[in-house]
C-alpha cells in the first residue's frame, strides 16, 4: 500500500493531520521534547539555542520544529519564517528519506531536485546529530522479541 493512498484529514484538537510526513515530524518533535528533559546529550544540543526547522512538501504540507532555549515545540504550517527549510516532493518521499536516515539519500534527492533545502545549513548538521539520539535504547529482551517477530513476518510473507 502506498502512503499516498491514505486520505489526509486535519485533526484540529492535536494540531496534526493524517499526512504521513506530518505525523512523522510531529512524532519526532514529541520525542525531542522528551529528550530535552531526559537526555544530557540532547540537552547540550538545545541549550541556549533558538531556531525553527520547517519540514514540508511541494504539495503544501509543512510543520515546524521550534527550539527555544532548551524547549521544543511544534506547529503546523509555516507560522513564521523558518531558519532552515527541508522540502520534499511529496510525503511518501519525505517519510522514506527521514526513516532511512542515510545522508546519501538526501544527496540523491537534492541532485534529482526532489529534495530542496534553504536557510542555515548548519541546522541540517544539528538535525542529523539530534536524529542519532531519537531512537530509544531498547532492552535486550525487547530486541530479541522484535528479532523473533521480524523473522516470523518474513517467514509468513516472504518479505
Amino acid at each position: 500500500m502506498k502512503l499516498s493512498s491514505i486520505p489526509v484529514v486535519k485533526l484540529p484538537l492535536v494540531d496534526v493531520s493524517t499526512d504521513p510526513l506530518d505525523l512523522l515530524v510531529a512524532g519526532l518533535a514529541l520525542r525531542m521534547k522528551q529528550l530535552a528533559r531526559t537526555s544530557p546529550k540532547f540537552i547540550e544540543l538545545v541549550h541556549e539555542r533558538q531556531f525553527r526547522i520547517q519540514i514540508g512538501t511541494d504539495l503544501g504540507m509543512a510543520r515546524q520544529i521550534i527550539v527555544d532555549n532548551g524547549q521544543i515545540d511544534t506547529v503546523a504550517g509555516d507560522a513564521e519564517k523558518a531558519d532552515f527549510i527541508l522540502q520534499f516532493a511529496d510525503s511518501e518521499q519525505g517519510v522514506k528519506t527521514l526513516v532511512k536516515g542515510d545522508p546519501s539519500a538526501f544527496m540523491t534527492g537534492m541532485q534529482s531536485g526532489t529534495i530542496k533545502m534553504e536557510g542555515d545549513f548548519g541546522l541540517l548538521v544539528w538535525f542529523n546529530q539530534a536524529a542519532k539520539l531519537i531512537p530509544p535504547k531498547l532492552p535486550k529482551p525487547v530486541k530479541e522479541k522484535i528479532r523473533l517477530a521480524r523473522a516470523f513476518i518474513k517467514e509468513k510473507t516472504g518479505k
